[in-house]
């Protein structure tokens, strides 16, 4: 049980005063997250972004084996000169 406002309430009832508390708009993106906590459409989205991150893993494993790989630090110096030179058309 949790102490609120010096009383002892269940979680449920917690949260439900704090959602009480919250404007229409805000109660209203509440209810929407645990209706898609409540259904399986978390874990359908949950499973979706895992295999859409493993194949893009596996994309970088099979271009490293490939030998198409960049060396970080060449990467940023590049990308600094990048920046630095874009700065300097933006002052110019």
């Amino acid at each position: 049980m949790l102490a609120i406002k010096s009383k002892k309430v269940t979680i449920e009832q917690a949260i439900i005063e704090q959602v009480r508390g919250l404007s229409p708009e805000k109660q209203q993106e509440v209810l929407a997250f645990i209706t898609f906590l409540i259904t399986d459409e978390w874990e359908q989205t949950y499973k979706g972004r895992f295999q859409e991150l493993q194949q893009n893993v596996q994309i970088g494993i099979d271009a490293a084996q490939r030998g198409e790989v960049i060396d970080a630090d060449m990467l940023f110096q590049q990308l600094r000169e990048k920046l630095r030179r874009q700065q300097d058309r933006v002052s110019q």
